[in-house]
């Protein structure tokens, strides 16, 4: 297999698997899920996965520090999951099976 592997720097990998360029491909859920012409056929076991983190923040001068404060809050409450892990991220109150 190693012979036949390759990186995809410029493109999301999605759109080679769609064009038939390449059989099998390895990306962010997120990022796969907006590629039509390939089949999701799963996630990576939690072993073997590699977990990309975001964050946010607010610099001290923000112009408006309390909405962008209640924009994060929300983004990181309950309420808020669904809508996150429906674009294949995970939000922080999710639990994975």
């Amino acid at each position: 297999m190693k012979d036949k592997a390759r990186m995809i720097p410029a493109e999301p990998v999605g759109q080679v698997v769609a064009r038939g360029e390449a059989e099998l491909g390895f990306q962010q859920v997120s990022e796969l899920k907006a590629i039509s012409g390939i089949d999701l056929v799963g996630i990576l076991p939690v072993e073997v996965e590699e977990v990309t983190l975001f964050s946010a923040g607010l610099v001290t001068a923000a112009k408006a520090a309390q909405a962008g404060q209640q924009l994060i809050d929300f983004l990181a409450s309950p309420e808020a999951a669904a809508a996150i892990n429906g674009t294949g991220l995970e939000a922080a109150h999710s639990t994975r099976n």
